[in-house]
């Protein structure tokens, strides 16, 4: 293997060393050895039960060679954890090209899971056996990880078992990998140490213990693996109880340590993970190697993770992180160390992370410098992920006093997120301490600015009126555009003109644009020069001047150039696509769409998930439910109770979907969701699209009322824009409620501000839409007709439930086979099915035969 592949190997996915001296717990490995079996093993306990060790000693028994992740809170990330697993598996085949052509793809973290399923294809059979261990995986809550892992571990060869260690239960969507839920699942019931156990374990280790010294060992322990553990490491113990290791350790462990071990101990106990290198620096002892080595060696406290990595036990850590609080050693020196280190290190989130714990908050800028302008090329989604992790942590009031720029990242995050409360809170923070965020940094200010012109609680007129604000402090533009050096300025979303917010504002007073050109344009550069124009065609497409649209729009991808940007590419082909569907000129459509698919296959795969639910909204107007069914059991279609502004695009398709399936308790949980998102970002396409879809939906609901009311709201919001597209696409679904408006409107007490002008458009374009596009609503609220079967049919069918064939019917009723084909056939055709087997249960389940 090359020195630079060793290197690239060199990631957490090797197991750690067992202690020297283990208990052997043969009926435990047998019980394990059985779940394996079935090639899936979850084992369920709490920390410190002997999952990690039960596990290791199976493996050294076994002999299979195995792929060991530690995961953390940093892997739960879709890009993230798939690239562990994805390293894992080519540690097996270094010298495989094709894998390691794959993992080394820069589009990886876009589209990870995809990845995973390529790099497992070019897997070359495997000679002998092996396993897969995914430690610490309660680390693991993203809906996207879950849903998909199951589809990736399908893939995986035979000559694998795979090994999920968790101190949580199995989460409902790894369900499917279960084969037999009493083998599969190992609690910690099976793992607790019986007396024997104990017994057989103290004698390997020098220290024999009389019946009584053994059941008190563990009735103090409870049979806890950790806890027989700590008692094992001074001989036995005589009173105690509970679960507290800290009271296991100290008395009957740690005050039988040398000092000097203790401080080692204390100090490397503020990392996480460390290796030689930073325990020599937390410790300033150059033998800190021999140290880990003997530690890992004599107890199961410290884990070698790959090569010279280690981590303490998490009860060992929070115990030794107690005792450093206690020693008068400066904790705060050491959180400093650990940011150093990484930061040279080249990992500016973990940097930035431990120079914050530190406590030294004015120091912060040069670390949130890096953390945030080193670059995110892989997407919103994945740059959002990125920010949870470090984000979900809670700073004192104090941080921001003394470094304002961390109001700058959480404002950010805050908005990706939609917590429109908390983005406020930090946007106003922002301009309070805008003087003082400018001495951290030109790019800082240019960072603000981004945070104040997606404030969705001003108006762009405002906006630019309050930019001489930035225009104070600001030095200099970045070059080619801050806005498009970040994550994206579209946010990956379809629509420029409802991307990073919603710009229909200026439909109303395009003189706005001119005051953009001179204030906040600079921070995209020359994007610019295409979105400008590209916006105002996709106002023209919105008041539904189709052909108007594809002029406008054609002469905007005249302004592109090779140098133009993904993102911005997209939106451009996006509206000429739905101008050329909704005018029905379909083979040029779908011609520009292959030019999409390769393009975004080719240079922007992180906006597939974007794509296919543009794509699935297509065919869901034209009635496909199997889009629909294909569409919910995407992997990134995952359950929420909240909309992700970036994800939110995808939501409209999930709701759709949810309603062709027939599950309309869902679909009103999502439209409610966007509404209530649409209104509180001031966002008035979103919020009327999802508007649209519930009146459309209360009416075949037969919530007639509901829907007249809510569409008339709809339309007062829309009117003034002169829109048409977001209630006309809704097509057979409106036209009903629109009908009924207008007739409202001829009523001479209506004093509302709908105009029947503006509304004889939108119903002739819904009318229009119904014309040619059967909708995903049809068939919602209406009662199936109950089946009727004749007497002849039903004996029949009563017949075949019992096993007899054609033959024998004939032979018992008398009746030709003919006949009795008829009869059946008829039967068929009423109950909706194909065959035999089919139709008797389908009869059964109706109640018409027993």
């Amino acid at each position: 293997m090359s020195e630079e592949t060793s290197a690239f190997l060199s990631d957490k996915f090797m197991p750690a060393r067992l202690p020297e001296v283990c208990a052997p717990r043969k009926a435990l490995l047998a019980r394990v050895g059985d779940a394996a079996q079935d090639g899936f093993v979850f084992v369920s306990a709490q920390g410190g039960s002997g999952k990690t060790v039960t596990t290791l000693l199976w493996l050294r028994e076994s002999g299979r060679t195995p792929i060991w992740i530690g995961l953390d809170s940093y892997d739960n990330s879709l890009a993230v954890f798939y690239k562990q697993l994805a390293t894992g598996f080519y540690s097996l085949q270094p010298d495989n090209e094709n894998m390691r052509g794959v993992l080394t793809d820069p589009a990886f973290s876009a589209t990870p899971v995809e990845h995973m399923v390529r790099l497992l294809s070019e897997m070359r059979p495997p000679e002998g056996l092996y396993a897969v261990v995914l430690d610490d995986f309660h680390m693991i809550t993203s809906g996207e990880i879950l849903k998909s892992l199951p589809l990736v571990l399908r893939r995986v060869p035979r000559s694998f078992t795979v090994f999920l260690l968790s101190r949580g239960d199995i989460p409902e969507e790894l369900a499917p990998l279960v084969k037999n839920e009493k083998k599969d699942i190992i609690r910690r019931e099976r793992l607790r140490f019986s007396e024997a156990e104990i017994r057989q374990y103290f004698n390997s280790l020098g220290l024999f213990l009389t019946p009584d010294e053994t059941r008190f060992a563990y009735m103090a322990t409870d049979g806890w693996a950790i806890g027989v553990n700590a008692v094992a490491m001074s001989g036995p113990v005589t009173q105690g109880g509970g679960h507290d290791f800290a009271h296991y350790f100290e008395a009957q462990g740690w005050n039988t340590w040398d000092s000097e071990l203790q401080d080692f101990c204390m100090r490397t106990s503020v990392a996480d993970e460390f290796d030689t290198e930073l325990a020599a620096a937390l410790s300033g002892r150059p033998d800190a190697p021999k140290i880990m080595d003997e530690l890992s060696k004599s107890n199961s406290f410290l884990s070698r993770l790959h090569t010279d990595t280690y981590r303490y036990h998490h009860l060992f850590q929070e115990f030794l992180q107690g005792r450093l609080d206690q020693s008068g050693i400066d904790t705060n020196g050491l959180y400093k160390t650990v940011a150093g280190y990484y930061r040279e290190h080249g990992d500016y989130s973990r940097a930035l992370r431990y120079w914050l714990l530190s406590g030294d908050y004015k120091g912060t800028d040069n670390f949130l410098f890096l953390f945030l302008f080193r670059g995110h090329k892989d997407g919103v989604a994945t740059y959002a992920d990125f920010l949870r992790t470090f984000c979900g942590e809670t700073l004192p009031e104090r941080a921001f006093r003394e470094a304002p720029v961390l109001h700058v990242l959480y404002a950010w995050y805050y908005y990706l997120t939609s917590r429109h409360e908390e983005y406020a809170f930090h946007m106003d923070a922002i301009m309070r301490n805008l003087p003082r965020i400018a001495r951290a940094g030109n790019e800082f200010v240019e960072f603000a600015m981004l945070a104040f012109h997606v404030d969705y609680r001003k108006s762009l007129k405002k906006q630019v009126q309050l930019y001489t604000v930035f225009g104070k402090v600001l030095k200099k533009f970045t070059q080619e555009g801050l806005a498009t050096n970040i994550a994206s300025f579209t946010h990956n979303l379809p629509y420029m003109h409802r991307s990073n917010r919603d710009y229909s504002e200026i439909a109303l007073d395009p003189k706005i644009l001119s005051k953009i050109d001179g204030t906040f344009a600079p921070l995209l550069g020359p994007e610019w020069e295409y979105l400008r124009p590209g916006i105002l065609a996709c106002f023209t497409y919105e008041k539904n001047r189709l052909n108007e649209t594809l002029c406008e729009n054609e002469s905007v991808m005249g302004l592109l150039t090779k140098e133009s940007k993904a993102d911005g590419r997209i939106c451009v082909m996006i509206l000429q696509h739905s101008a050329l569907w909704q005018l029905g000129r379909r083979q040029e459509a779908d011609s520009l769409m292959d030019g999409l698919c390769a393009f975004v296959d080719a240079s922007a795969q992180y906006f597939i998930p974007n794509l296919t639910a543009y794509q699935t909204k297509l065919k869901l107007l034209d009635g496909d439910k199997a889009a629909a069914h294909e569409w919910l059991n995407s992997y990134y279609v995952t359950e929420t109770n909240h909309i992700e502004f970036f994800r939110s695009f995808q939501h409209f398709t999930t709701a759709r979907a949810y309603i062709a399936t027939g599950n309309t308790e869902r679909a009103l949980h999502y439209l409610l969701l966007l509404k209530k998102f649409g209104e509180n970002l001031s966002r008035p396409l979103d919020r009327c699209e999802a508007e649209a879809i519930l009146a459309a939906l209360y009416w075949a609901l037969g919530r007639k009322k509901e829907a007249e009311t809510q569409l008339m709201e709809t339309l007062a919001v829309l009117q003034p824009y002169g829109f048409i597209r977001v209630v006309a696409d809704e097509g057979a679904g409106v036209v009903p409620i629109l009908k009924r408006i207008l007739s409202k409107l001829s009523d001479n007490g209506y004093k509302g501000p709908l105009t029947r002008a503006y509304l004889s458009e939108v119903m002739l374009a819904a009318h229009s839409f119904a014309g040619s596009h059967v909708g995903y609503i049809a068939g919602i609220g209406k009662k199936d007709k109950p089946v009727k079967l004749s007497g002849q049919q039903k004996h029949m069918l009563e017949l075949l439930s019992q096993g007899y064939k054609n033959a024998e019917i004939s032979e018992m009723t008398g009746l030709s086979i003919p006949t009795i084909k008829t009869h059946t056939s008829l039967a068929y055709k009423k109950l909706d099915v194909n065959n035999a087997m089919d139709a008797v249960l389908k009869a059964r389940e109706l109640g018409l035969i027993e």
